[in-house]
């Protein structure tokens, strides 16, 4: 429709903005809402001859050295070299924030997807057959909502305790190897290695991939599998000769 048509191309040239002031930011120290501790520091010397991996046009910030897993250098906006700024002084805080997010990703996109291959039928009081995910946290009982929440606080709360006050690694909160480890997961050094680089790239794909489902159920109102199989629908405009654009563009 011409509605939806002109909300792709609003959000469009919302993007194109947003990549012109990432890219003018860079430039200049990142501001930030945490509170500052302490006199300020002078900014590490940067070192030359590194190149990022992710931004190869650029030069990898001192503090990203390599020694994490997953580690390509990109920081545009440096902030892991601000270190009068940075929560707990520790880069430690930027991994598990992170994970954090990319696990929540991960099962995010899964619950956009998955009702559209399943759910429980409706009835009377409960409707399961909203397959966009945004209408459909509307159609959750106010009671599921509480138990989600404090679901959701209880596991935040043990994270906080094991990964941000205490000693754990970031993102290791005691499950799988060296913890609760019910399916017996016995890796080497150099394969926990490798599940540990699969996790953190899948956690950045499904930040992403989460971020694209969020906003075509907003524009669309429909479920992922519904907006699939419209993709293949010959528009209306299709079929007027020397119409190649939609109306409004």
């Amino acid at each position: 429709s011409n509605l939806v048509t002109h909300q792709l191309v609003k959000m469009f040239r919302s993007l194109v903005l947003a990549l012109a002031l990432v890219a003018s930011a860079s430039a200049y120290q990142a501001p930030t809402m945490m509170a500052k501790r302490g006199k300020a520091s002078p900014a590490p010397a940067p070192v030359q001859g590194v190149r990022s991996a992710a931004l190869p046009f650029t030069t990898a910030p001192p503090s990203l050295d390599g020694s994490m897993i997953g580690d390509v250098g990109f920081d545009p906006l440096g902030l892991s070299m601000n270190t009068d700024y940075m929560p707990f002084e520790s880069i430690k805080w930027y991994r598990e924030a992170e994970l954090q997010h990319g696990r929540v990703a991960q099962l995010a996109w899964l619950g956009f997807v998955f009702p559209n291959i399943y759910h429980f039928p409706s009835d009377a009081t409960h409707n399961f057959g909203e397959l966009n995910a945004l209408a459909a946290v509307r159609a959750v009982p106010q009671w599921g909502l509480v138990q989600l929440a404090v679901f959701v606080g209880a596991l935040e709360a043990q994270r906080y305790a094991k990964c941000i006050k205490g000693d754990n690694a970031a993102g290791d909160v005691g499950l799988g190897q060296g913890g609760f480890n019910p399916f017996g997961f016995e890796y080497t050094q150099e394969e926990y290695e490798e599940k540990q680089l699969q996790e953190i790239k899948h956690c950045r794909l499904a930040m992403l991939g989460v971020l694209g489902v969020w906003w075509q159920g907003i524009l669309s109102g429909q479920g992922v599998i519904q907006q699939i199989g419209g993709a293949f629908d010959a528009p209306d405009y299709y079929g007027k000769a020397g119409y190649y654009f939609p109306d409004g563009i």
